[in-house]
């Protein structure tokens, strides 16, 4: 049953019907968006970036953010791997998102940590159990991104990208990537030989 409630008789002589209808349909459409659902707020990502474009990793990946500083190389790396970082007592193999994404980077040598410039982005052990942190040109900021329909995503190159999301204060798409996908060659730990040789 629904209940409507009207304005008194004899106020509706003073300021008409047709504004007091106007009114009343104003105020009905006040409630109802009273009791919409705002948008719906994709999980947090770390905003970075890398070279001339901008992704997102998922902050619940993000350990910590330090600045970059030049990591020890690893012989026989491969080229995406820039070498060891120390942290805390522990090492982390310290990985190149542009080689990784494809990005161009900014800095003539991505190795190379400029002074005051870039960071490294720590990583919680993945599945793996592996430690990484990615080198990327800047780390901006968290925000929570609005998902975007796969229908209004733009293509992406290759298959690191798990969706693509709207940041509604700047209206800017942005990449949020799938570090699972992206680092699988990584975090999978080195099996030793075995000593017994069988």
């Amino acid at each position: 049953m629904v209940l409507r409630f009207l304005p008194d008789p004899t106020i509706l002589g003073a300021i008409g019907e047709a504004r007091t209808a106007r009114l009343l349909e104003e105020r009905a459409e006040a409630l109802a968006r009273r009791g919409a659902p705002e948008p719906p707020r994709g999980a947090p990502v770390l905003l970075i970036a890398v070279g001339a474009e901008n992704f997102g990793l998922p902050l619940s990946r993000v350990a910590e953010v330090l600045p970059a500083e030049p990591p020890c190389p690893l012989p026989g790396a491969p080229a995406a791997m820039l070498g060891l970082r120390a942290r805390a007592g522990r090492l982390y193999a310290v990985l190149d998102l542009a080689a990784l994404t494809g990005a161009v980077p900014d800095a003539p040598s991505p190795g190379d940590a400029p002074e005051g410039g870039g960071h490294d982005v720590l990583l919680r052990p993945g599945p793996g159990g592996r430690r990484l942190a990615l080198r990327v040109a800047r780390a901006l900021s968290a925000a929570e991104p609005q998902p975007l329909p796969p229908e209004r995503a733009p293509a992406s190159p290759g298959g690191a990208v798990a969706f693509h999301a709207l940041l509604p204060e700047t209206g800017a798409v942005l990449a949020v990537l799938d570090l699972d996908r992206l680092l699988r060659s990584y975090a999978a730990p080195s099996t030793p030989p075995d000593a017994h040789g069988a």
